[in-house]
């Protein structure tokens, strides 16, 4: 069974040890907040998003805490090389190749940055929560993780580029804070210009 966003991260845990080599985002556009997902994750890192609009609703994955099992993916003993049985009936589901476990050379973020020039930004990380971003258009960060919360408040700088004209804008903002979770929301031109960034990534894996 699924728990809500709030009740997820008033007891939430740091429990993984290590980066994986896959992880996986929800895409909410397709959710239907059925719940097959949440039921099957054995690290409990699926919680839905209420919406007062019924049907709008969805659910998102920590990929901070997911390990890559491929659980919620497909399902392994009932697939076959030919045939492959996906748990989520609305393929709602991405899988990543993980870009903090082998980053490219050249971030795709990195030519949108206009930003201090020897700034160290992390930017396997920025790629992560970004595809987040530009799916759901918002992601929930434990408050206590200052380390994960600095990553996004790089997103929320108002020195991405945007126009060809030199233009530059902030991809993402501090939408709530509690003391639980904070939530950054895409800008309008973040969402566009996460698009663009996006456009050719290699590192998605759908079926």
């Amino acid at each position: 069974m699924t728990i809500s966003v709030t009740e997820y991260f008033a007891t939430r845990k740091d429990d993984r040890k290590k980066e994986t080599r896959y992880l996986n985002v929800i895409n909410k556009d397709s959710c239907t907040s059925c719940q097959s997902c949440a039921t099957v994750c054995p690290v409990d890192c699926i919680y839905e998003v209420p919406s007062p609009i019924p049907g709008q609703s969805y659910h998102q994955i920590d990929t901070s805490r997911c390990i890559g099992c491929q659980m919620c993916f497909r399902s392994p003993n009932d697939s076959t090389e030919h045939y492959q049985l996906t748990v989520c009936p609305w393929n709602a589901i991405d899988m990543l190749h993980n870009p903090n476990v082998k980053p490219d050379d050249v971030s795709v973020f990195q030519p949108y940055w206009r930003g201090a020039a020897d700034a160290d930004l992390p930017w396997s990380k920025v790629e992560e929560y970004g595809y987040q971003l530009s799916l759901d258009g918002q992601v929930f960060l434990p408050t206590s993780r200052d380390d994960l919360v600095a990553i996004l408040e790089w997103l929320t700088r108002p020195t991405w580029l945007y126009t060809e004209d030199g233009d530059t804008v902030a991809i993402a903002e501090e939408s709530s804070r509690d003391k639980d979770k904070v939530c950054f929301t895409a800008t309008d031109e973040g969402r566009a210009l996460l698009d663009c960034i996006f456009a050719d990534w290699d590192r998605i894996w759908m079926d």
